[in-house]
């Protein structure tokens, strides 16, 4: 079965919003057994739309698209795809009447409410405009609406029962997702090459700062299938790797970090300076995360550093905010002001401004210490990987930092004391 999904939007083709549509119906889509073979990014344009939906019908079994349902004057779809598909449209009372109790009378109810008179009606629960789904010529076709919060609660609630009832899997694709920090893609790329993969089972590698994400997929009747088709590689990769390999449902290194603290009934917390709460930020968008994190510290200027964290006059006029013995003091102040398990303190230079010959941008002093163990210290230069964009070096300190605090906590490893 061939899946395509085109996203409508002059905002997706400009850069101001992030196709994030696409990427959750591909994700979602698979962890259902439904690969997706092709995505692509139209305006809201008839002559465009028309002939990226001719494409996609040649080359897909189903075509499921994305925005332009709306009210707004750009918002053409429903109208562009009945008339491809010949389909008339009518006046449906009751959606009419649903929108206004939850909406009042609004001025697009009108709209909204003329639906085509064949083919399935999603009921949009949380917005006004619905979805739609058609069967033509052996071919299928889903409208979902573009607001992600409105797309993702009908395609779960309807589109995927659609979908299913249509194109029932004998096989389905399964996908499993290592996740590995600290090591360099090509480190893991190398060892990849020399596993001899079985023809049903792809391997994906994807780095990102600090990490790499290997997926293994196959196709398989049922799990337990699956597993034993790629059990053989997942073992060569995790005996290689296994002190980076973390483990976290979400595929986020503060997750596993959450849970093994919570499992370990221990507590944390930060200095920050450069990073300005980023660590904390990821932290707390985990629910229940009061039960391990206590805080951070955000001392991004030298008095805080003294005044709070007890940093000395001495140490920053001799070395510097960016160094070795400030961000020792730092996590000496955070064990001193807290009953943290575990501490991280970080100072460092992110740019654009601020570097010098000795600290270039990109130049970062972090420490990493579990109460009454010696301190993890020493320096990062990432300048030179992420060519001194602020936000990817920010980025990739609190993604480091999060993996040397991981394989402390699960594996009791240091990263700069050997």
């Amino acid at each position: 079965m061939k899946i395509e999904i085109i996203t409508i939007g002059n905002e997706l083709l400009s850069g101001k919003t992030i196709n994030s549509n696409a990427q959750y119906l591909c994700k979602t889509l698979l962890k259902f057994g439904y690969s997706t073979l092709y995505t692509s990014v139209y305006q809201d344009e008839k002559k465009e739309l028309v002939n990226g939906i001719k494409i996609a019908l040649k080359r897909a079994d189903l075509l499921i698209i994305t925005g332009g349902l709306g009210s707004t004057i750009d918002d053409n779809t429903k109208k562009i795809v009945t008339n491809f598909l010949k389909i008339d449209l009518k006046f449906s009372e009751d959606i009419a009447a649903d929108i206004e109790k939850r909406f009042g009378c609004i001025a697009s109810i009108e709209e909204q409410a003329t639906i085509p008179k064949s083919g399935d009606v999603f009921k949009n629960e949380i917005g006004t405009a619905p979805g739609f789904a058609f069967i033509n010529s052996g071919k299928a076709l889903i409208l979902l609406p573009g607001v992600p919060v409105e797309l993702e609660d009908m395609f779960e609630k309807h589109g995927l029962a659609f979908i299913q009832k249509n194109f029932p899997l004998k096989e389905k694709d399964f996908q499993e997702i290592i996740n590995i920090c600290l090591l360099p893609e090509i480190k893991i790329d190398n060892l990849l090459r020399t596993i001899d993969l079985p023809d049903d089972v792809t391997l994906g590698i994807y780095p990102s700062a600090g990490f790499v994400q290997v997926s293994l997929t196959t196709k398989a009747l049922n799990k337990n299938e699956a597993i034993k088709k790629i059990s053989d590689i997942k073992n060569k990769i995790n005996l290689e790797f296994a002190d980076y390999i973390y483990i976290s449902e979400d595929g986020k290194i503060e997750r596993a970090i959450h849970d093994l603290l919570i499992k370990n009934d221990e507590k944390i917390a930060f200095a920050e300076s450069c990073t300005g709460g980023a660590l904390s930020s990821k932290i707390v968008a985990i629910a229940g995360a009061s039960k391990c994190f206590l805080g951070s510290f955000i001392t991004y200027s030298n008095d805080l550093k003294k005044n709070i964290l007890k940093v000395s006059e001495k140490t920053l006029s001799d070395h510097g905010a960016v160094s070795i013995p400030t961000v020792k003091e730092m996590i000496k102040g955070v064990f001193n002001l807290t009953d943290a398990t575990y501490a991280i303190a970080i100072s460092g230079i992110a740019g654009p401004s601020g570097g010098s010959a000795e600290k270039p941008i990109g130049t970062i002093s972090l420490a990493i210490a579990k109460r009454g163990d010696e301190i993890d210290v020493g320096f990062l230069h990432l300048r030179g990987s992420l060519k001194g964009t602020r936000s990817m070096i920010i980025e990739s300190v609190v993604n480091i930092a999060f993996g040397i605090l991981y394989r402390k906590i699960a594996h009791n490893l240091t990263y700069f004391v050997k």
